[in-house]
């Protein structure tokens, strides 16, 4: 998860900020549209330049961009602290102080010396991502009672986080970013060339999350390419089908949200197990039976010898008599 928010939250950084440039713009050229209406002259040259301009604006509400970029640019002004800022395992600065008075002033046992640190944890059942409080630098054992917006404290006092930016990165129903990075400007020179043979270029986002990412390319159809890739490539070649195989086992349901091995038809967790297919359960059921099979076959067997034994015995010893 770190890697993946790392990359989506810088590319919508830079979103972010090209969208309150491209607000400052068009304000300002609708601002000098409206002052050169009555000079042709004017008119006429700006309006080549506004032209040339025109896509900065699609999708720039003009009315309301300038309050929200506003709003973002004075966030620590206004309360509030970037929700992203803590995404990466941060110590909490005022954990002890915030610590201590959450106990009611009660430092006798020493739990206004416990450092706390915050980094992002999944929740609503992995649809979402927040800012949770954790024991360890690590991150990895969470303090589940705790609220990270009781250690947000300045100079200015309580202050509360701020999801704008974090919860663009698991938006739902829709993509987080188009993987077909495309300078609109060059594009719109490019039209006003007639120059229809511009390749489109992939988005950084997508080219970071794909060499990050675990991946089982035949199942896609490019096992027959997938040795022409450069050497950085090598170890996915080497690994193709455990990658595959192991992909295939996750999702299938086979571990839960710790990583632990998942038995589906008693839903109980067994650490080092797994789970099996119709074939493993058949040859499983068929061998439980025929041990059981031979395990009465031995007792008839046994019985039987027994009794035949004691007979032998009873003969011979009436003959005795």
């Amino acid at each position: 998860m770190e890697q993946y928010l790392e990359a989506t939250l810088q590319y919508k950084q830079q979103v972010q900020e090209q969208y309150c440039n491209a607000c400052n713009e068009c304000i300002n050229m609708e601002a000098e549209n409206a002052n050169n209406q009555n000079n042709a002259d004017g008119e006429d040259a700006n309006q080549d330049n506004q032209n040339d301009q025109a896509w900065m604006c699609d999708g720039v509400d003009t009315s309301t961009c300038y309050d929200e970029c506003q709003n973002i640019e004075n966030m620590e002004a206004n309360g509030y602290v970037d929700a992203s800022e803590y995404t990466q395992c941060v110590r909490l600065e005022n954990a002890n102080q915030n610590n201590g008075n959450n106990n009611n002033g009660n430092n006798n046992n020493g739990e206004n010396e416990r450092q706390y640190y915050a980094g992002a944890v999944c929740a609503s059942s992995g649809t979402r991502i927040k800012i949770g409080v954790f024991y360890d630098e690590d991150c990895s054992v969470l303090d589940e009672s705790a609220d990270i917006e009781d250690f947000m404290v300045n100079d200015n006092g309580a202050m509360k986080l701020s999801y704008h930016l974090l919860k663009q990165t698991f938006v739902e129903g829709e993509c987080v970013a188009s993987c077909v990075d495309e300078d609109q400007n060059a594009n719109q020179n490019n039209n006003n060339n007639n120059n229809q043979n511009q390749q489109a270029q992939t988005n950084e986002l997508c080219q970071a999350l794909y060499e990050d990412a675990g991946k089982c390319e035949s199942a896609h159809g490019f096992e027959s390419g997938i040795s022409q890739y450069d050497e950085n490539y090598e170890n996915q070649v080497a690994q193709e089908k455990l990658v595959c195989e192991f992909i295939s086992t996750v999702s299938s349901g086979a571990y839960d949200s710790t990583g632990e091995i998942v038995v589906t038809a008693g839903r109980s967790i067994l650490a080092g197990g797994t789970t099996t297919t119709g074939g493993q359960k058949f040859a499983l059921t068929f061998f439980i039976l025929g041990s059981v099979g031979l395990a009465g076959y031995a007792a008839m067997l046994h019985s039987q010898l027994t009794k035949g034994a004691k007979a032998d015995l009873a003969r011979q010893g009436g003959a005795m008599a």
